[in-house]
């Protein structure tokens, strides 16, 4: 008789608190507890508005502290699903976050099913923010 032996539990899921480029390094998101679950705002932007000040979002808000990661809840699996918001439109898609094994976060927005998505590949930001989302490296 053989024996196998099965892992009696699985590895917690990797936290993916803090700040975090977008995948073209051109925004800081800021990813933390709010409630029982994830929550993440635009905490820095690469590029502002003649007048200085950062973008406007689809509402004429300021995306300066805008949240668009909402109510990102933990799966036994591992993976974080919530709603992420188009600062651009306002179009809300369903998401997955999940913390990689190399360090990156991965952050996939899709309609109806995971399958009809796409995935981003953010990395850890260790620069300074500014309170008006300015951000230096």
């Amino acid at each position: 008789m053989f024996l196998f032996a099965l892992p009696v539990a699985t590895a917690a899921a990797a936290s993916p608190t803090g700040d975090w480029f977008t995948e073209h390094r051109d925004g800081v998101i800021t990813i933390a507890p709010c409630g029982n679950a994830m929550c993440g705002e635009i905490s820095g932007v690469s590029t502002f508005a003649a007048g200085g000040g950062p973008p406007r979002s689809w509402n004429g808000a300021s995306e300066c502290h805008l949240g668009i990661i909402h109510d990102m809840r933990l799966g036994a699996d591992g993976i974080y699903n919530g709603t992420i918001t188009d600062p651009r439109n306002g179009d809300v898609y369903q998401a997955e976050l999940w913390a990689a094994a190399d360090g990156t976060l991965r952050l996939r927005g899709y309609i109806a099913i995971p399958l009809l998505g796409s995935t981003q590949t953010w990395t850890r930001f260790t620069g300074k923010l500014g309170a008006d989302c300015h951000f230096s490296r």
